[in-house]
């Protein structure tokens, strides 16, 4: 399983395996048993259908390969009082180990390389005491955080720039302070209560990602 409760202050000792094989043939089985391709009899006999844009085609053509996507994991760095996203294992372990953090669990699912349709999602550090982490796929909105100070640290991944493909909205939430923190989140719960009873402003939407409970409930097939 790819949740853990919010208590989690250890890596789960199955998270290689998770992220590396059984992640993309969980993906993959889902996709076997779910999606159904149809066929192309709905069009008219003597028509050339591989110059006709079906569903399949545009699939292609716009979507990024489901089965490539990969846990955004997200940990909660209490002495830094930051929230860090990463799709890697190493650094969820050692956020954990080297500090009093706390593994929230899978925030997002994303592409780890570029894929149609797909934009980098920039990842940058504070750096100040304590550091923060701010995530963009603005690259002007990256330029200008760098010229403030702040450090490139990773590509994190690769997201929808536009709602496409069965994505979801990827909010973006600053708690404006001494000790300045960005949270992002797919879940309009967790977006409004960071809003009424946190102390964070909304930004705005950072991107469009997959949700793993859509892969838990039900394929996506666009």
């Amino acid at each position: 399983m790819l949740l853990y409760p919010t208590c989690l202050h250890h890596p789960p000792p199955l998270l290689p395996v998770v992220i590396g094989i059984g992640m993309r043939a969980f993906i993959t089985a889902i996709f076997t048993v779910f999606c159904v391709v149809l066929s192309g009899s709905a069009h008219s006999p003597g028509i050339d259908e591989s110059t006709i844009p079906t569903l399949a085609h545009r699939t292609q053509e716009t979507c990024g390969d489901n089965a490539d996507l990969v846990p955004l994991f997200e940990i909660d760095a209490t002495s830094l009082t930051s929230h860090i996203y990463t799709t890697s294992n190493v650094n969820v372990s050692k956020y954990i180990i080297d500090d009093t953090a706390s593994f929230l669990g899978v925030a997002a699912l994303i592409f780890p390389f570029s894929e149609p349709s797909t934009v980098p999602l920039f990842a940058l550090r504070g750096t100040g005491t304590p550091s923060a982490y701010f995530y963009t796929t603005n690259a002007t909105e990256r330029d200008e955080v760098l010229a403030q100070g702040w450090q490139n640290w990773t590509t994190t991944g690769y997201i929808y720039s536009s709602q496409i493909c069965g994505s979801v909205p990827l909010y973006r939430l600053h708690y404006i302070a001494a000790n300045t923190d960005y949270i992002y989140t797919t879940s309009t719960a967790t977006r409004d209560d960071a809003i009424l009873n946190q102390g964070f402003t909304y930004e705005g939407i950072a991107g469009y990602v997959m949700q793993l409970s859509s892969f838990l409930t039900g394929a996506v097939c666009s």
